[in-house]
């Protein structure tokens, strides 16, 4: 099985009971449904949308169908700051997954790679800052956030830099440096060890650069929003000092149709030292270009009946 299983148990084990529907392009739940889904809703959710393959060691991993260059944590969205954090508000009507649940590779034939989690977090991302510059990248599968953090680094490619007093822009797309700025200043960066733990399994996420800090070089008042959950999978949506939030519990399934990669040493790209193609178009066609594939029948979650007794929720 693939490496999310034994995390799929552990959830099992402690996970309320679950009823939702699932539809084409988009997921709804009553308002008396409890707010818990499973892998299949992400599948199906997030199919019209993009691309799922099978990928040699991670499983099935999600290409967004996204025209152009394409880049996590920074692509039609901006950071917003909340009560636990730097969250990442994306404007697209699907960002309300892959941004808040798993992490993001990339691979130089197919281009960046979300592989699903169980866990919410405002963002899995490592932040650091280096001079007037702060500066993020997406975390890895293999990477746990903690104190041993300072350790890792991504490839300079992975890193975004923003000057320091527009990382609470709306436009931060138009704000951050170009790429051939990470190459000379990744290995100098800063990495900001201010942590949290998530909800349910308290694993470590970066919280981001304090807002004291941020302030001193925005020169305004950030006041940060309280994060309000919501039983409907939309966009997080400011209302005053609130920000709507769908994050249930999730659990494992497996998509109903997915494209894989029969070449068993397809790599992402990892270390430090790698070396970067970023050939949007081409990395499209790939992807299209992978024989498609049927999950059996037994492999998809059949649709539960209501349940509407009450569930304990953290």
């Amino acid at each position: 099985m693939k490496k999310f299983i034994l995390s799929v148990y552990l959830l099992a084990a402690t996970a309320v009971l679950f009823s939702s529907c699932s539809s084409s392009n988009a997921i709804t739940q009553s308002p008396a449904a409890p707010a818990s889904i499973d892998y299949q809703d992400f599948y199906d959710g997030l199919s019209p949308y993009g691309t799922w393959i099978d990928y040699p060691a991670y499983g099935h991993v999600w290409h967004p169908g996204v025209a152009g260059d394409f880049r996590p944590y920074l692509t039609n969205g901006y950071w917003d700051y909340t009560n636990e954090g730097w969250m990442w508000q994306s404007n697209y009507n699907w960002g309300w997954a892959p941004f808040h649940y798993g992490r993001w590779t990339y691979d130089n034939t197919y281009g960046w790679l979300w592989i699903p989690g169980y866990e919410w977090s405002p963002a899995w991302v490592t932040w650091g800052n280096v001079d007037n510059y702060y500066a993020w990248a997406p975390l890895l599968p293999e990477v746990n956030a903690g104190f041993a953090f300072n350790q890792w680094r991504p490839a300079p490619f992975y890193w975004n830099f923003c000057g320091r007093e527009h990382i609470y822009d709306r436009d931060i797309y138009d704000r951050v440096e170009r790429r051939e700025f990470a190459v000379n200043y990744a290995t100098r960066i800063n990495i900001i060890n201010n942590f949290d733990v998530t909800r349910i399994h308290y694993q470590y996420y970066c919280k981001g650069p304090e807002v004291s800090d941020v302030q001193k070089y925005a020169n305004r008042t950030i006041e940060p929003v309280s994060i309000r959950e919501t039983n409907k999978a939309s966009l997080a949506r400011r209302a005053g000092n609130e920000v709507h939030v769908y994050r249930p519990p999730v659990l494992t399934a497996q998509p109903r149709e997915f494209r894989r990669i029969d070449n068993p040493t397809a790599t992402p790209a990892h270390n430090s030292d790698a070396k970067i193609r970023n050939e949007g178009t081409d990395q499209k066609q790939n992807v299209e270009r992978l024989p498609v594939h049927k999950a059996p029948e037994s492999a998809i979650r059949r649709e539960r009946p209501m349940n509407n007794s009450k569930k304990n929720r953290r």
